[in-house]
C-alpha cells in the first residue's frame, strides 16, 4: 500500500522541484496517475478481491461483492446493476478530419454499471462501472469521497484510490446567483416550514440525456473516442445515482464528441456566453438529429464566471441545456456541477441554511455533494406537479439504426420479420418489410393469426378491482395504453385504490400470513414502529439509518398482524418477528428488513404500502400519514352519472350498458381511453336485461292468470253445478186463504 500526499500545507504554492517530482512519481508508461491540481488529497494502491455469493441466494445473479481496502480498513463493497442507464444501442456521433458526421453504435455491455454501498457502513454510497474490466467509479464513506481507477499498466488487478479533498465546492460552481437567481426561481412561501425528510409522493420519472464533449476534452483523452465514451457513461451514472433521491432515473441517450474541432465558439471568457453559443447549435442541429429531454456540454476550459451554467427548463423550451467544466481526471466534480445545474432546470433553487440531506447540510443545491435536500424534494414535486410531462415517458423505445430487417417496425414499414431465415417461418411478413397477401397485421395484442382482432375484443384484462380492461378498436394492432381507476377511488374493506391496487393492512396481512390473519390494533403499530430498528420504523434514510416513527405516523411504518395461524415460507434474508403486549394481551407479528438488503435490491415485504388508510380521511404516503387530499381524487359520482369510475386520466370509465364520455346514454361501457367494449358474450346490456326481466315477469303473471282461468273452466265443465228442485207442499196441508 502506497500513499503520496502533498508536501506543503493547503494554500501554499508548490516549488518547481516539488511539482516536477509529483508529476513524475508513480508514472507508469505515459499515464500520469497523480497531480495535486486534480482535487485529490492523496492516493493509494489497492487490489480489490472479488467475492462470490453463497448458492441459492435469490436476486443476486448479477450482483457483485468486492473486498476493498481503503486507508487501512477492509470493507465489503456490495454492488447491484443499473437497469435504465443505457439504451439497447447507444448512438455515438463524431467527425472525420474533413468535418463529416460519423455515427456509430459501439458495443457497450448493459449490465456493467452498478450502484451500492459498503457492508456495515451506514453512511456509504458507491457508483461504479466494470465496462473496461476493472472497477472505476466513486465511493463515499461517511463524509469522505474517493475515486477509484484501474491501474492500466498493472498485471495484478491493481487499482488507484484517490482521496478527494474534503472541502466545500467553490461559490462559483453555479452561474445562477444574486438577482438572476431571484428572477429564475421564486422562493416557496412554505419552505421555511420544511424540516423533515418526508414529502409528497413522486411517481417515478425518467430523463433522457444527450452528452456532448468539446474538442479539448477529446485531445486530453489521448484522442481516444472509447475513453471519452466511458467518461460519458460514468458521468451519467453518477448523475443517475444523485437523482434517484428524487425518484428520477437518467438514461444516456446519445453522445457527441467534437473530434475534429469545436462546432461553436467556446473561447469566451465567460461560460454563460459559451453556453449561449452552444444552445444555438443545440437547437439547430442536435434537437433535429435526436429527441432527448436535456443536453449537457462538457468543456475542458476555465472560465471567469462559473464552473457550470444552465439555461431553460426541462420539458419547457427547445433551446435549453447546460454546460460544465471537465478539466482533469477528477470525475466527481463535473458530475456534481452537472447535477446542480440540472436541478435548476427541474425547478430546484439553492438550498437555504435549514435544508438537510441525509442528516447533513452540504447538499448538491448548496455547496456540497451529499445528495439532494428535503427542500429540493419539495420544490421538484411542485415542478413536476405543474407539468414536466416529458419526464413521464419511459425510455423503452431505444434508438437503433432504421433499416428493414432489424425486427422493429419503423416509418414506411408494414412489418419487420428480421433476417431472411426468420422471414421464411413468418406467416405474416415478407423479407421486404411488407405484409403477405391478405394479411392486415403481424404483431400486437390486437393481432391474431395475421389479422386484426374485432372491435370490442378484450386485449388486456383487469388485474384487480382497481384496474380497468382495454379493448381493441378493430383498426389497430395495438392495445390501448393501460389504464386503472383514479387514485383515491374506494375499494373493498373501506380501502382506496392507489397505483393500480387496493391498499389495506387487512389485505397485506392476509397476503403475508394467510387468509386467517388480520391487521393488528394500533397499539402494536405504536409500540413496534416507534423503536426505529429493522423490525419497526418509518423508512430508511438512503441506505444508512432507520427512521423512528412519530406516533401520528406509526400506522404507516411496518406491518403488524394478529391471528397468525402458521408461519409462511419467506425469501432468504427475511426475518419474521413477534412482539407480545402484556397489558393488551396481544401478539403482534411483523417482518424485519435489514439495511444491507437495500444494496442487494431485495424487496421489502413488510413496509406499509402507499395508499393504505391510516385514519379517517388519511392515507399513508412515503411512510407518512397524510390527508387523503394528497391523492387529488376529484371524481364525484355525479361526474359519471353514478354509472362509472374515473380512470387515471380523469376520464369516466362507464359500467356496461352506458356510453362514454359521461355515461349518459346507453352503450357498451368503457372510456375514451380504453377502446370500445363489445356486447357481452352470451348476455345482454344491463338495461336490456332489466327490460327483459320485467317483460318476463309480466308474461309469467299473464300465463299464471290464464292457467288459473283455464283450470276453473275445465273444472266447471267436468263438474257442472246441480240445479235445486222447486220446493214441495205436503199433502195434508192446504194453502190457507188470506182474507181481508
Amino acid at each position: 500500500m502506497r500513499s503520496a500526499r502533498p508536501l506543503l500545507s493547503r494554500g501554499r504554492p508548490l516549488p518547481a522541484l516539488v511539482l516536477a517530482a509529483l508529476l513524475v512519481v508513480d508514472c507508469l508508461g505515459n499515464d500520469l496517475i497523480f497531480h495535486p491540481e486534480w482535487g485529490f488529497d492523496s492516493y493509494e494502491i489497492t487490489i480489490p478481491k472479488k467475492l462470490s455469493f453463497r448458492g441459492g441466494e435469490p436476486g443476486v445473479a448479477k450482483h457483485l461483492r468486492y473486498l476493498l481496502q481503503v486507508q487501512g480498513k477492509k470493507h465489503v463493497l456490495h454492488l447491484r446493476p443499473k437497469r435504465f442507464l443505457l439504451p439497447r444501442h447507444l448512438p455515438v456521433f463524431s467527425f472525420t478530419d474533413g468535418g463529416e458526421l460519423l455515427e456509430d453504435h459501439p458495443y457497450v455491455p448493459r449490465d456493467c454499471n452498478f450502484m451500492g454501498l459498503l457492508e456495515g457502513v451506514e453512511d456509504s454510497e458507491a457508483t461504479f462501472s466494470t465496462c473496461t474490466g476493472g472497477l472505476r467509479g466513486v465511493l463515499k464513506i461517511d463524509a469522505q469521497h474517493y475515486q477509484i481507477e484501474p491501474l492500466k499498466a498493472s498485471s495484478s488487478f491493481e487499482h488507484i484510490i484517490y482521496h478527494l479533498k474534503n472541502e466545500e465546492f467553490q461559490s462559483q460552481i453555479c452561474g445562477l446567483t444574486g438577482d438572476e437567481r431571484d428572477q429564475e426561481m421564486a422562493q416557496q412561501e412554505d419552505m421555511a416550514r420544511v424540516r423533515g425528510l418526508a414529502g409528497p409522493p413522486i411517481h417515478q420519472k425518467y430523463l433522457e440525456l444527450a452528452v456532448v464533449f468539446d474538442h479539448e476534452r477529446y485531445v486530453y483523452s489521448n484522442s481516444n473516442l472509447t475513453n471519452v465514451i466511458n467518461d460519458g457513461i460514468l458521468l451519467t451514472s453518477i448523475l443517475d445515482s444523485y437523482f434517484q433521491d428524487l425518484r428520477v432515473r437518467i438514461q444516456l441517450s446519445t453522445i457527441e464528441v467534437w473530434t475534429e474541432r469545436d462546432k461553436v465558439d467556446l473561447s469566451s471568457r465567460k461560460l454563460k456566453q459559451a453556453l449561449r453559443e452552444f444552445l444555438v447549435y443545440q437547437s439547430a442541429v442536435i434537437s433535429v438529429k435526436y429527441s432527448v429531454d436535456w443536453t449537457q456540454l462538457y468543456v475542458k476550459r476555465r472560465y471567469s464566471d462559473a464552473l457550470a451554467w444552465s439555461e431553460g427548463r426541462v420539458c419547457a423550451e427547445k433551446d435549453a441545456g447546460s454546460a460544465s467544466v471537465f478539466l482533469d481526471l477528477n470525475i466527481l466534480a463535473p458530475a456534481t456541477y452537472s447535477a446542480h445545474n440540472l436541478g435548476h432546470s427541474l425547478g430546484i433553487e439553492h438550498d437555504e441554511p435549514f435544508c438537510q440531506c441525509k442528516g447533513r447540510r452540504e447538499c448538491i443545491m448548496g455547496s456540497g455533494r451529499n445528495g439532494f435536500s428535503n427542500c429540493s424534494y419539495i420544490q421538484f414535486f411542485n415542478y413536476v406537479h405543474k407539468g414536466a410531462e416529458c419526464l413521464n415517458n419511459i425510455p423503452d423505445k431505444h434508438y437503433v439504426v432504421q433499416r428493414c430487417g432489424n425486427k422493429i417496425v419503423e416509418e414506411n414499414e408494414e412489418c419487420d420479420c428480421g433476417s431472411l431465415e426468420e422471414c421464411k417461418v413468418d406467416q405474416c411478413c415478407e423479407p421486404g418489410c411488407k405484409f403477405k397477401h391478405g394479411v392486415s397485421c403481424s404483431t400486437g395484442l390486437c393481432c391474431h393469426n395475421c389479422h386484426l382482432r374485432p372491435s370490442g375484443y378484450m386485449c388486456r384484462k383487469e388485474e384487480n378491482e382497481c384496474d380497468l380492461a382495454e379493448y381493441c378498436n378493430g383498426t389497430s394492432n395495438l392495445c390501448p395504453d393501460d389504464t386503472y381507476k383514479q387514485d383515491g377511488t374506494p375499494c373493498k374493506y373501506e380501502a382506496h385504490c392507489f397505483r393500480k391496487g387496493c391498499r389495506s393492512t387487512y389485505m397485506q396481512c392476509q397476503n403475508i400470513f394467510g387468509p386467517d390473519a388480520r391487521e393488528a390494533a394500533h397499539q402494536c403499530f405504536e409500540v413496534v414502529n416507534l423503536i426505529g430498528d429493522q423490525y419497526g420504523n418509518c423508512g430508511i434514510t438512503g441506505t444508512k439509518t432507520y427512521v423512528k416513527c412519530e406516533k401520528q405516523h406509526s400506522l404507516c411504518g411496518r406491518i403488524q398482524c394478529i391471528n397468525v395461524k402458521f408461519l409462511p415460507e419467506m425469501p432468504d434474508h427475511t426475518t419474521i418477528t413477534s412482539t407480545h403486549l402484556q397489558d393488551e394481551n396481544l401478539l403482534c407479528w411483523g417482518i424485519g428488513y435489514h439495511l444491507s438488503l437495500v444494496a442487494l435490491g431485495i424487496p421489502d415485504l413488510g413496509v406499509i404500502t402507499d395508499g393504505t388508510s391510516c385514519g379517517k380521511d388519511q392515507v399513508c404516503v412515503n411512510r407518512t400519514c397524510m390527508s387523503k387530499s394528497i391523492l387529488k381524487f376529484d371524481c364525484l359520482p355525479e361526474k359519471c352519472n353514478h354509472r362509472g369510475f374515473c380512470n387515471n386520466n380523469r376520464n369516466c370509465h362507464c359500467l356496461y350498458g352506458w356510453e362514454p364520455p359521461f355515461c349518459e346514454e346507453m352503450g357498451h361501457g368503457g372510456s375514451v381511453d380504453s377502446g370500445p367494449p363489445g356486447p357481452l358474450e352470451g348476455g345482454l346490456p344491463g338495461w336490456a336485461q332489466i327490460v327483459s326481466l320485467m317483460f318476463l315477469r309480466f308474461v309469467l303473471v299473464a300465463i299464471s292468470v290464464i292457467v288459473v282461468m283455464f283450470r276453473r273452466m275445465i273444472r266447471s265443465y267436468l263438474h257442472p253445478p246441480k240445479k235445486e228442485p222447486p220446493p214441495t207442499v205436503p199433502a195434508d196441508e192446504t194453502p190457507k186463504e188470506k182474507t181481508v
